[in-house]
């Protein structure tokens, strides 16, 4: 038999996790009123869901929009490095990985702490569940992931040397 439950026996060594579990899970926060000069127009970068969703690209190198320092006060500053997810509408389940500090807004959610080792594959695997993570039926007429969702997301979790072989795979694969 092949699975268990409704999910897939896994090779030894690896375990079916929560990403809760591997990482601090947290939203976005925005500004309001939107646009309003106390807040936009500064030199800190402002990554909004536009942002990351504008091309395919696993990274995210550069922004359009900048808040200012009582902007990042009403936000959520993450760090170069951190890897995010979309959690709104119909551009939700895209994940991207920042090459730049900066201010998230309230239609994404960051994995703070989470292992740099394990980025790559939490990122290819969020990447292969965006149609899943859209076809979650909250009965709301917008779909939302909210940080509780997002954090029982459960993903199968090899040892980081398959981890690392997978995500080269992968990547070799994209590179063609």
């Amino acid at each position: 038999e092949a699975e268990v439950g409704n999910k897939p026996f896994l090779p030894d060594g690896w375990i079916y996790c929560y990403l809760g579990n591997l990482a601090e899970i947290v939203r976005g926060a925005s500004p309001r009123p939107a646009g309003d000069p106390r807040y936009f127009g500064g030199s800190i970068p402002w990554i909004t869901v536009a942002e990351l969703t504008k091309d395919d690209g696993m990274y995210l190198n550069s922004v359009r929009q900048y808040v200012t320092e009582a902007g990042k006060d009403r936000s959520r500053f993450i760090r170069s490095g951190t890897l995010l997810l979309t959690n709104s509408g119909a551009t939700l389940g895209v994940p991207k990985i920042t090459r730049l500090d900066g201010c998230i807004n309230d239609g994404s959610v960051a994995f703070v702490s989470i292992p740099l080792s394990s980025q790559s594959y939490l990122y290819w695997f969020l990447k292969s569940q965006t149609k899943a993570l859209r076809d979650i039926n909250q009965g709301a007429a917008q779909p939302n992931l909210n940080t509780d969702i997002v954090k029982h997301i459960v993903t199968p979790l090899p040892p980081l040397a398959e981890q690392e072989e997978i995500v080269r795979r992968v990547e070799a694969l994209f590179a063609v």
